[in-house]
């Protein structure tokens, strides 16, 4: 083993790893021209006509000791997965903990002045005493600020000590200053050992006494130690335990016990598909499936499919021994984890076929009953909840009152759509959570934004109507995705200006944060819209956004027969005349300007990162206003 750079070893760093509101109504399939080839029964009559014997005590108390069977069943399963994890997680950690233990002895020694540091042969005796209590250490070495390091090492059955002179060897300054930092032990990156031809995990621990800096104790473990250590576990007994370094390299596995051809120097850890277990190559398809859950309790799981049979990974996260994170776990045959659950299924649902034979002829009686009632239910839902995408027209019915409400569904069906194109959906279903009060006129504190397309009447003037309409419709796509990404009420389109605010009618604490997060992804927004727009030969769009905050009378305002719910207060001006100064701070290259005032600032708090411009007498104000610009990327 030598020492290149920073690192103390040898080694090589492993790889990282269109609206439906414009739509015409659909045909009323249940119109009444169609309604009147349908024989209706009224439903009093059909459900006279239901029959049958329900045997619900007997059902009921099959299903409830089936369940409670089940429940326990699985209640083992995962018990029995979460000590096999356990026992895995705790024989890694067992054999590499005392490494570190042992290490802070030693330094301990060192700091007290039970070891002289002057005394090497003191120091190399105790250091061969350390190495011979654990067995999975595969060196220990001192390398001292004198640019000497004292080295015991086992070679085969015997143990090797050594004194290396370092002065050749670069970067010994940078590794000392991180080991004084530290001042602890600390798990390093892998190092690959020549000597040894596999990669090593080690610990660093600084070394002191009478308060000065000697230098860094390195403790090594082989990584074929390690996976002897795990196969030997009674969960590793097989090929299943395994330790991966990242997700695609292979740190522990039985085959690396056995077979070190499988390090290279340029490749010190194998990855996943190269240690000849067909199983744990694919450990990351794509085709996982997350059924085997209710099964490995607190630990993660998935099933993958090999050579058409199923195996259920369970795996942990551990950290702090490498500077990546270690997945350790074990896969197992999916029969092997939910066979008895599968057995206790299969009863019961013998069980329930006697109990579902029994109510048969009831239930193919009761369906032609429930499935129209079912599907006007779920109609009705949609509705509620202005989905209107789901909610289409619904066929007639043979049942006289049922067929009477689908013609009236259907006919709402069709009104709806209409207003669907003029009333803002998400507004609406607002106002409609909150009740009655939420339309009552209050001051709020909000966060307004408003856009602007430069120079976007020259572009208009190079385009026909259709194109400029369809333009703009395209660009308030974009914008009005990322407002309501972020909760924000979009409240009018005026030309091709956008005004859009948070902190009401729902009641939102960080609306300024909101919108300042708003206002950047519409900046990236319009610069990969732009990006497109080039490919194309078109003009890239470029936009100005301003942002203020404050109170505002919020609520229904407006005539009789046409009421918006909207803003108003001078918070509103402010954002338009921010939008504004951003003419005097755009430059030929930027293609999205956003400035923000102080009170934005302030109310956003750290989510909001901006620099500052200077003041600026806002049009139709007196006192200068404090204006920041918001970053690309903040």
């Amino acid at each position: 083993m030598s020492i290149v750079g920073p690192k103390l070893l040898t080694w090589k760093l492993l790889p990282r790893t269109r609206s439906a509101g414009g739509d015409e109504a659909r045909p009323n399939s249940g119109d009444k021209a169609s309604s009147k080839h349908l024989r209706r029964i009224p439903i009093h009559v059909a459900l006279a006509a239901t029959f049958g014997i329900i045997i619900a005590v007997t059902a009921a108390a099959l299903i409830l000791a089936l369940e409670s069977g089940r429940q326990n069943t699985v209640a083992l399963v995962r018990d029995r997965s979460e000590r096999i994890m356990d026992t895995i997680v705790e024989r890694t950690r067992l054999h590499l903990d005392p490494a570190r233990d042992q290490s802070e002895f030693l330094a301990r020694l060192f700091l007290d002045g039970e070891i002289d540091p002057q005394d090497e042969d003191a120091s190399m005796s105790q250091l061969r005493a350390a190495l011979a209590g654990l067995p999975q250490i595969a060196a220990l070495a001192v390398i001292r600020t004198d640019l000497t390091q004292l080295r015991v090492e086992r070679n085969g059955d015997e143990v090797v000590l050594r004194k290396i002179d370092m002065r050749t060897v670069p970067g010994l300054d940078d590794a000392f200053e991180m080991a004084r930092r530290a001042g602890r032990p600390v798990w390093g990156e892998l190092l690959w050992s020549e000597r040894l031809k596999q990669p090593l995990v080690n610990v660093r621990t600084p070394l002191w006494h009478e308060h000065s800096f000697l230098g860094i104790l390195l403790t090594t473990v082989t990584v074929a130690e390690l996976s002897r250590f795990l196969a030997e576990s009674p969960a590793g007994s097989d090929a299943g335990a395994f330790i991966l370094l990242g997700r695609n390299h292979v740190l522990a596995h039985a085959a690396l016990a056995h077979n070190p051809q499988l390090f290279k120097s340029d490749k010190p850890l194998p990855e996943v598909t190269e240690i000849g277990d067909r199983v744990l190559a694919s450990i990351w398809n794509a085709d996982t499936e997350e059924g085997a859950a209710p099964f490995v309790g607190s630990s993660k799981s998935h099933i993958v499919m090999v050579d058409h049979a199923s195996y259920v990974f369970i795996y942990r996260d551990i950290t702090g021994y490498s500077d990546q994170p270690w997945v350790v776990g074990r896969y197992l045959p999916l029969d092997e984890v939910g066979s008895e659950v599968r057995r206790l299924e299969r009863a019961a649902w013998l069980g329930l076929a006697a109990v579902l034979a029994a109510v048969a002829c009831a239930w193919l009686v009761g369906y032609a009953i429930g499935k129209p009632i079912l599907r006007v239910a779920r109609a009705t839902s949609a509705i509620r909840t202005l989905d209107l995408t789901a909610a289409g027209p619904l066929a007639g019915s043979h049942l006289r009152e049922l067929d009477e409400a689908i013609r009236a569904y259907n006919a709402l069906i069709a009104t709806l759509h209409w207003f669907e194109t003029y009333v803002p959906r998400r507004l609406v279903k607002q106002l409609m959570a909150q009740g009655e009060q939420a339309t009552a006129l209050v001051e709020r504190e909000v966060t307004v934004l408003f856009t602007d397309i430069v120079d976007f009447t020259s572009l208009a003037e190079r385009l026909p109507a259709s194109d400029a309409a369809a333009f703009l419709n395209d660009h308030f796509r974009l914008l009005a995705a990322c407002v309501e990404a972020e909760g924000g009420t979009i409240d009018k389109y005026i030309g091709d200006s956008l005004m859009a605010f948070w902190g009401a009618p729902e009641l939102q604490l960080d609306h300024s944060a909101r919108a300042c997060r708003a206002a950047s992804a519409i900046a990236a927004a319009i610069v990969a819209d732009n990006r497109h727009r080039r490919e194309l030969g078109l003009p890239p769009v470029r936009i100005r956004i301003g942002i203020h905050a404050g109170p505002a009378m919020v609520g229904n305002i407006g005539a009789p027969g046409r009421i918006n719910f909207t803003l108003v207060g001078d918070v509103v001006n402010t954002a338009q005349r921010l939008e504004e100064v951003a003419k005097e701070c755009m430059t030929d290259e930027d293609q999205a300007v956003i400035l923000v005032s102080d009170i934005v600032l302030r109310s956003a708090g750290s989510g909001c990162s901006a620099r500052p411009i200077g003041q600026h007498v806002l049009r139709g104000r007196h006192e200068a206003t404090n204006v920041f610009r918001l970053g690309p990327g903040e």
